[in-house]
């Protein structure tokens, strides 16, 4: 169809691909027939992933990065750029969160969560988008969260992350169009990946630990597939959509009550946070 993406002999690249929504992308990515290249902080889930693309019979290759680390992707871009040549489709997908009270976060929480998150993203924006311009043509996606659209309480540092995301993605979308660059973001809910057991949850309990493992059961049990989220993905790099909300009852009553009546929001949140799963036992 006229104006659709055609995926077949594009190179692309995805952060933070060994597992989740990023490993999804790159499995989709390759089916479509594109080339592609995962970053990962976990060189077993590379090399996993990477495997997993070549049997589908397209180029594939994978590199250990620190995305927090400018060095880090400087160092893997050079490398990039100089065994592929140019960059087509570049997902920013890396990310963790931290869940907790405002008052037990520490410095280094929110240094971690920043950058990775937004500076990760902001890194491989610098080294790989000026190469699209170059070329007149290339899309990015950059995978935030309904948590970028909506204020969730106990998730602070992960919200500034992704509302900052958001921001980046649409200053972008608007500043890059005339270079024939297309920029979308992906604004997923409650997903079933390993961002809960590689984050930190600082929650307490009632016995002197953590809520980890209650918050990991909540994901497992309410969260959608990544290769729903990834699909989705697909379908915002295909069709140039500035901004992809998850579908169904997930984010989007919160999305348009927020937008509705912010006062209303904010009293369902506080009452949620409350009452229902972060609760503060002090």
């Amino acid at each position: 169809m006229f104006g659709l993406m055609n995926f077949k002999n594009k190179n692309a690249v995805v952060t933070g691909a060994g597992s989740g929504i990023g490993r999804e992308l790159a499995l989709q990515l390759a089916g479509r027939g594109a080339n592609v290249f995962i970053t990962d902080i976990v060189q077993d889930r590379i090399d996993q992933v990477v495997d997993e693309i070549k049997a589908r019979g397209v180029k594939a290759s994978g590199c250990r990065v620190d995305h927090s680390n400018v060095d880090d992707v400087e160092k893997f871009a050079g490398e990039y750029f100089s065994q592929w040549g140019h960059v087509d489709i570049l997902c920013c997908n890396a990310g963790i969160g931290v869940g907790s009270n405002f008052r037990e976060l520490t410095i280094k929480d929110w240094e971690w969560v920043m950058g990775i998150n937004l500076w990760g993203a902001v890194y491989m924006l610098h080294y790989f988008a000026p190469k699209m311009i170059d070329h007149r043509s290339g899309s990015i996606l950059i995978t935030a969260s309904g948590a970028g659209l909506i204020g969730l309480p106990g998730m602070a540092p992960y919200c500034t992350s992704k509302f900052a995301m958001v921001g980046l993605a649409e200053s972008l979308r608007g500043e890059l169009h005339k270079y024939n660059v297309k920029v979308s973001v992906l604004c997923p809910g409650i997903i079933n990946t390993n961002i809960i057991k590689d984050g930190k949850i600082l929650f307490a309990d009632n016995c002197g630990g953590t809520k980890q493992t209650v918050v990991e059961k909540f994901y497992k049990t309410f969260g959608v597939s990544p290769a729903v989220v990834a699909r989705q993905g697909i379908s915002a790099l295909r069709r140039d959509t500035g901004i992809k909300v998850s579908p169904g009852l997930q984010m989007w009553p919160a999305y348009f009550l927020k937008r509705l009546s912010p006062a209303v929001y904010q009293g369902i949140s506080r009452f949620f946070f409350k009452n229902l799963v972060f609760r503060d036992n002090r």
